[in-house]
């Protein structure tokens, strides 16, 4: 009955399995706050156009 007592398999299914569990608590987290995260980034980015646009107005305005 050495079948039941082999358990040299055993550390590389269960760090599967934590692998796979840590996964799915990612995949959990991006789909409960992907509106948080995208409306963040559009923010992001109307923040740093208008920080852009704000730049060349200055610089046109020094220029005349």
């Amino acid at each position: 009955m050495n079948i039941i007592r082999d358990t040299s398999g055993q550390t590389s299914a269960e760090l599967i399995l934590l692998l796979a569990g840590v996964f799915i608590i990612v995949l959990l987290f991006m789909n409960i706050y992907q509106e948080y995260i995208t409306s963040m980034g559009a923010e992001i980015k109307n923040n740093e156009l208008n920080n852009l646009l704000d730049k060349i107005d200055d610089i046109n305005n020094h220029i005349k």
